[in-house]
């Protein structure tokens, strides 16, 4: 089965996009371990930490430390902005 969504008029440029994309495509990505810091590859533990919000982050900490980081953001998340909290702080 064709799944070519492109009209009969396509540019060149718009043909070569859709065959990169198809290639890109292809690559198999495992996003399940892409969400579990336990899991993640060690490249992409930086963008798992941006994207679940964590507060403070080093780029020399050593891998497990990252990783108990990310895991510990739901957890501080949960009691940010509770008057528990704040007594932690301050």
């Amino acid at each position: 089965m064709n799944n070519n969504l492109l009209p009969p008029s396509a540019s060149g440029f718009m043909r070569s996009a859709e065959q990169t994309t198809t290639r890109l495509d292809a690559i198999p990505v495992d996003l399940r371990k892409l969400w579990n810091p336990d899991e993640c590859p060690v490249a992409l533990l930086p963008y798992l930490a941006w994207a679940l919000s964590v507060d403070r982050w080093d780029k020399n900490w050593p891998e497990e430390t990252k990783r108990k980081t990310i895991k510990a953001s739901w957890e501080i998340h949960q009691k940010k902005g509770t008057i528990r909290a704040l007594r932690n702080v301050v």
